[in-house]
């Protein structure tokens, strides 16, 4: 399953496809949000809806999809690791 999210603003209409990104791009934007704001629950523990900027939001959204990526992709592997047989002992 593709995560998309659609950003609509005064640039025009963007998407951003998080299952077509590389590992390496996944990674590169969180080091980048790290940088920025410190961890990912620091900054969600700071964000405000009632006062936080539209830029802000598409961060957290962002982040949020980006490390959604990171967990499926892992887990994908996983899963191909538990479906083998058992040798019996």
């Amino acid at each position: 399953m593709s995560r998309i999210l659609a950003i609509k603003g005064t640039e025009g209409e963007r998407e951003v496809d998080y299952s077509a990104l590389s590992m390496k791009e996944i990674q590169k934007k969180l080091k980048d949000y790290e940088k920025r704001h410190g961890s990912y629950t620091k900054f969600l523990k700071g964000y405000d809806c009632e006062s936080g900027t539209p830029e802000d939001y598409l961060i957290l959204i962002d982040w949020e999809c980006l490390l959604t990526e990171i967990k499926s992709r892992k887990g994908a592997k996983l899963s191909l690791i538990r479906g083998g047989k058992r040798k019996p002992r």
